[in-house]
């Protein structure tokens, strides 16, 4: 909602709408659920504008979020990626799902989660090196969220609910890790 009150509300009906307002809209969703699992999990960070290298060192793009776990000082396992584009969630599907193959590739298993979203509408993938699972499409933003906030609390909610469930389990190899498409 600050980022609403601040911004105004992000629409391709705009003369000045660009990707960078979608990446500050991300930036400003994920931010307060990435301080809140720090403080649990002290070794994850966010980087942005990351390059995912394949294993063969092939490039596999860059993703705009990142968020990878610390193992140690030279070690790092991919957590989640996060696809944002402008327009639409379909263009971002296909970079997002061979990036996630990448991560899991790089992390030598378990599983690992990706978001592909416009910043009003969001959808979580996982890859457990078998196979993809998605989400139903989030609607997270939308006109007149401020009087129905019954709604977005709703909505808001099952995405932090996903974002938990990647920032708790991604990049580490886990037997007892479920993702269940809804």
């Amino acid at each position: 909602m600050q980022y609403l009150a601040i911004e105004g509300y992000p629409t391709e009906a705009d003369p000045d709408f660009n990707e960078a307002n979608v990446s500050d809209l991300v930036f400003s969703t994920i931010g307060p659920v990435l301080y809140f699992v720090q403080k649990m999990r002290c070794d994850i960070r966010l980087t942005r504008e990351k390059e995912i290298t394949s294993v063969n060192n092939e490039t596999g793009g860059v993703e705009e979020f990142v968020v990878v776990d610390q193992i140690a000082v030279s070690e790092e396992k991919f957590v989640l990626v996060i696809e944002a584009k402008r327009t639409s969630i379909g263009q971002a599907i296909k970079q997002l799902l061979l990036s996630l193959k990448d991560l899991w590739d790089n992390n030598g298993g378990g599983v690992v989660y990706g978001f592909v979203t416009t910043g009003q509408h969001w959808q979580m993938f996982s890859c457990d090196g078998a196979s993809f699972q998605m989400t139903r499409e989030i609607t997270l933003v939308f006109n007149g969220m401020d009087e129905d906030k019954e709604t977005w609390m709703k909505e808001g909610s099952v995405l932090v609910d996903f974002m938990l469930v990647a920032l708790s389990n991604g990049g580490i190899v886990k037997e007892d890790v479920v993702v269940v498409a809804v």
